[in-house]
């Protein structure tokens, strides 16, 4: 399901900045084909479905993850703008047909990117209606693919309440897509348009003064493929919590998650096989590595929509690397005082690197170890004052941190201890037995329970367990 997804995507992406002749078309056309093959067996056909603001491949939901939420975003977003309520795959159908029925969606389109996210007058798949496509695919040979209008209860339901979790789900994935979306544009010389960032963050702020501990679990969610996208999201909410913790404003939070959201923008100017380099890299290339900063200050001043916000975004950019001793980068010619945003972007990304799984860091550190770390370079990289602050938010063991308990049982840290006096007792959920057979276990508070302690964290890779599905 996955694969069909994010093939078809890419088809549709490919397809938009080459012709039917080209061997990029014939490649992906291939692999669509392979993953509908996959999902058709034993199947007269199947459809692609969007209910309620969700994808369905017939009546299974799509559950949106780090490996497809561009693809998922992006397919319900356009399919919403055309209208179109179900695309249905038939058992003969053709790669010509496939071809066919893709261009049909994509011919009055002038923009040679398209946008998960897209607001209307930017151009993109916009034009093209529920009534041009079924007209094209009738007057052309595709029998084999058929589309279904969307009904108009779908709009409506989409606008119920959703539960905290799910609502916090969507907005995560919505801003991944959305830092993916302006970061690709701003590359292409593209005009970004802020506004949706900056709504997406405001939710995101009224999200963590409502459930902290759920808009944190979602940072356990890490994506090597998609790595700098999933990383200023994290870094984003970190932050935000940190804020929180300050006592800032819902306008100060929106400031600072902004702020943190773009801070690696930089990185748009960095060859992409030097951020991909599977080995270690040389001294020249560490070099252009840390000039990622400076780009970044020079790449927002340009951008368009951020009026007051402009400053504390080209700040963070500027200083997340400075470390609080100003032994970091870039090398400055006098000293001067670290802005309170870009402290805290210091640390908020340093801990989300060390925790996730890069290129230049193949073994990430689990969570608590971070920590201990970074406690190494209390007064010297980081803010000793905002480092505790960041360990109070996050608690001894983080959420996301998996513990053996005193009774051999497993348990997942999901939420920080709210009395500073018992930090080292989280929140946990138990998912295995004392026996190592999962579970799905109580919730409990260990600052309540004297029975149960932790013995130490364990390394959730080395038993297979997959901590982020936990959180979404």
């Amino acid at each position: 399901m996955k694969e069909f997804l994010n093939n078809l995507h890419i088809l549709i992406k490919t397809a938009l900045i080459h012709d039917r002749s080209n061997i990029a078309i014939s490649t992906y056309l291939t692999k669509t084909m392979e993953s509908i093959s996959i999902i058709m067996e034993g199947r007269e056909s199947f459809s692609l479905r969007l209910i309620h603001d969700n994808l369905f491949i017939d009546d299974t939901r799509v559950k949106v993850d780090i490996g497809n939420f561009l693809a998922v975003m992006y397919l319900t977003e356009e399919m919403k703008k055309k209208n179109i309520g179900a695309i249905t795959f038939h058992y003969d159908l053709s790669p010509d047909e496939l071809k066919g029925f893709i261009y049909a969606f994509i011919s009055t389109s002038p923009s040679p990117l398209p946008s998960p996210l897209r607001g209307e007058g930017r151009g993109g798949l916009a034009g093209e209606t529920y009534e041009d496509i079924f007209h094209k695919l009738s007057s052309t040979s595709v029998h084999n693919i058929t589309i279904d209008m969307l009904k108009e209860e779908t709009e409506a339901f989409g606008h119920e309440l959703k539960n905290t979790q799910e609502m916090a789900k969507d907005i995560y994935f919505k801003t991944l897509a959305i830092v993916s979306e302006i970061m690709e544009s701003t590359k292409l010389k593209n005009a970004a348009h802020m506004s949706k960032a900056k709504r997406l963050i405001q939710s995101l702020v009224d999200l963590m003064l409502q459930d902290e501990s759920t808009v944190l679990g979602l940072t356990t969610l890490k994506a090597y493929d998609e790595y700098t996208y999933n990383h200023s999201v994290n870094v984003s909410i970190l932050s935000i919590a940190m804020g929180q913790r300050l006592g800032y404003s819902r306008r100060e939070l929106s400031d600072l998650g902004m702020a943190t959201l773009f801070h690696d923008i930089g990185k748009i100017d960095m060859p992409i096989d030097l951020l991909n380099k599977p080995s270690d890299f040389t001294a020249e290339e560490w070099q252009m590595i840390r000039k990622h900063p400076v780009y970044g200050v020079r790449t927002l001043l340009k951008l368009r929509g951020l009026q007051e916000r402009a400053i504390k975004m080209v700040m963070v950019s500027f200083e997340h690397h400075l470390n609080y001793d100003l032994s970091g980068y870039p090398k400055l010619l006098s000293p001067r005082r670290i802005s309170l945003f870009g402290r805290i972007a210091s640390i908020t990304d340093c801990y989300d690197a060390l925790t996730s799984s890069r290129v230049y860091n193949r073994t990430p550190f689990i969570p608590d170890r971070a920590l201990f770390f970074m406690m190494k370079k209390s007064g010297t990289a980081f803010d000793p004052i905002m480092l505790k602050i960041f360990i109070n938010v996050v608690g001894i063991y983080p959420v996301g941190t998996l513990v053996l308990l005193n009774t051999n049982e497993l348990g997942l840290v999901v939420k920080a201890s709210a009395n500073p006096h018992t930090i080292q007792r989280p929140v946990i959920k138990l998912i295995s037995d004392s026996q190592g057979n999962e579970i799905d276990g109580d919730t409990i508070d260990l600052s309540y329970r004297k029975d149960i302690s932790i013995k130490h964290s364990i390394d959730h890779r080395k038993y297979g367990v997959d901590v982020s599905r936990y959180f979404i």
